[in-house]
């Protein structure tokens, strides 16, 4: 007598079946909570950036010396001060996916999508460097 060969794939069908059949996201109560947090990150938030111009400062002691030295000296040589600029930079309004590096929500879910990831992981934040190596 012949020994029997056992199907593989069959083996592997069997198996799924016997598993919860997986609910259709349409009907899971979660949905809704999804399409609003996808409404929420879609739109966009703002760089917010502040520019603030100073007064140009008169050069004091020696600096004002050496500048007068050298304009009575030379001729056509002019001092010609420039208002400083400050700049302040607010990022703060920034989605995650525009501080990554994506166009929009769509390019960032997709992203997500190919590379098999989620948005659902904590972010670490690890403010103390004695928790490095804790992973």
């Amino acid at each position: 007598m012949a020994k029997r060969k056992n199907n593989v794939v069959k083996k592997i069908g069997d198996s799924a079946s016997l598993l919860s059949k997986p609910k259709s996201i349409l009907r899971r109560k979660d949905f809704k909570e999804l399409v609003t947090l996808s409404k929420q990150n879609s739109a966009p938030g703002e760089w917010k950036t502040e520019i603030i111009e100073h007064s140009p400062s008169v050069p004091c002691g020696d600096e004002f010396n050496a500048l007068q030295e050298i304009l009575s000296s030379t001729p056509g040589v002019f001092w010609k001060p420039r208002k400083r600029k400050e700049y302040i930079v607010d990022s703060s309004d920034l989605r995650k996916y525009q501080i990554l590096g994506f166009e929009d929500y769509n390019h960032y879910v997709g992203y997500l999508a190919t590379n098999g990831l989620n948005n659902l992981v904590p972010e670490f934040h690890l403010d103390n460097a004695d928790h490095y190596g804790d992973f």
